[in-house]
This record gives C-alpha cells, sequence and structure tokens, in this order.
C-alpha cells in the first residue's frame, strides 16, 4: 500500500452512504450542509465533513476526510452547528454537483465527472447535477450510490439498461 498524497482542501461537504463517499459541491448557499442532513436523517448516511473537505489520494483511490478544526460538526443554517458522529477517510464514490436552479437540473443526464488534481495525478469520480431543495435529490442520490456498489462503475449510474 502506497503512502496517501499530500491533503487538498476543497469548499465542499462529504457524507458516506453504506460506506461509499459522496461528494456534495456547489457555491455558497446551495444547499450542501442542509441536504447533507437530509441524507444521514432519511437514509443513515454518515457525515465525513462539512464546509471544508481533504481530499486524499491512495493506491488510485480519492479519499475525504474532515479539516481536523471541523471534525464532527454540520452547520446547518437557522440554528448553527450540530455535533454529529462522522466517518473518515472515506473512499469517494460519487461527486455531486448543487445547481441554484432545478431547471438547470438534466432530465436524462450525459455522463459527467468530477476531476481532481492531486500532486498532477488526475483522480475521476462520476458527477451527477442536482438541485438540492428538491424532494427527490436525497433518494437521487441513494439510488446513485446503490447503483454504484457493484465495482463502483460509472456505467451503473448511466446505464439505462440495468
Amino acid at each position: 500500500m502506497s503512502p496517501p498524497r499530500k491533503a487538498e482542501p476543497l469548499h465542499a461537504t462529504a457524507i458516506s452512504i453504506d460506506g461509499r463517499g459522496v461528494l456534495l459541491t456547489g457555491p455558497a448557499g446551495s444547499g450542501k450542509s442542509g441536504l447533507a442532513a437530509r441524507l444521514i436523517d432519511a437514509h443513515h448516511a454518515r457525515l465525513i465533513g462539512d464546509d471544508r473537505i481533504l481530499l486524499t489520494a491512495q493506491d488510485g483511490v480519492l479519499l475525504a476526510a474532515p479539516a481536523p478544526s471541523l471534525e464532527g460538526l454540520l452547520e446547518l443554517r437557522g440554528l448553527g452547528l450540530l455535533r454529529l458522529p462522522f466517518d473518515a477517510p472515506v473512499s469517494l464514490a460519487l461527486a455531486i454537483d448543487l445547481v441554484a436552479a432545478a431547471d438547470a437540473v438534466p432530465r436524462l443526464p450525459e455522463v459527467q465527472y468530477f476531476t481532481h488534481n492531486i500532486d498532477g495525478q488526475f483522480y475521476q469520480l462520476p458527477k451527477l447535477t442536482l438541485h438540492a431543495p428538491d424532494t427527490t435529490t436525497p433518494l437521487t442520490i441513494y439510488h446513485a450510490v446503490a447503483a454504484l456498489k457493484d465495482g463502483f462503475t460509472d456505467s451503473a449510474i448511466y446505464d439505462a439498461d440495468r
């Protein structure tokens, strides 16, 4: 096993569902933390980290962990910081890009990827574009992760014949 590559901070939130990491990205106010809380509540997800995620790579796998000063903290607007159990580091399987408007979410998406560079090495994750406030968004993420469990391939999500 190779040593992990250096940590790269990213403004994002991450949760795990059945041990598979999901990276939630989007601009400030796009609903990353609130969506994470909904996934934790409704789908037994676990917090990895909120607001600042440290990305590392080991043996070709992209890993997520919280910034040390934010371990176990999740911010909910209107309430403040919650202290929750967290998992880290967790291997990432999926990225979600949160957009401001529901009509920016494609009905039948083309294959998309989240790409991240660590020390000159590029890592890719299958990516979905979603709108955090939509009531179906947590369910969409849960089913996307479930589709990835058999081999972590993007075709598990995008193959209409599965």
